[in-house]
């Protein structure tokens, strides 16, 4: 199942207060960025799995960590719900540079 979320672009949450960005990988890899404007920030790896066409788990090295559903893509945005709650983050295209090493 094709999973709800665009590949090799840059997921940037739209806030002033926290950080979350997420590189969606074809391989069931994410690579992240959480944390806070001006705080404390990590850089996890994590898997992800399709649910449904519109709904997917992030999992971590202890297990679920999220799960986002009623994703859905307008223009620029990328809206879900996690934990209940509506987030949106914006969509760009990654540069080669940011990209890394293929994995």
């Amino acid at each position: 199942m094709q999973p709800p979320i665009p590949f090799d672009c840059r997921l940037q949450l739209a806030s002033d207060t926290h950080v979350e960005i997420y590189w969606f990988q074809p391989n069931g890899f994410v690579r992240a960025v959480l944390g806070t404007q001006d705080g404390p920030q990590c850089a996890p790896l994590f898997r992800y799995r399709v649910l449904s066409g519109d709904s997917i788990e992030l999992i971590g090295s202890d297990g679920i960590i999220d799960t986002w559903t009623n994703i859905r893509v307008e223009s620029e945005l990328l809206h879900a719900e996690s934990k209940g709650e509506p987030k949106a983050f914006r969509i760009t295209q990654e540069e080669a540079a940011e990209r890394g090493p293929q994995q």
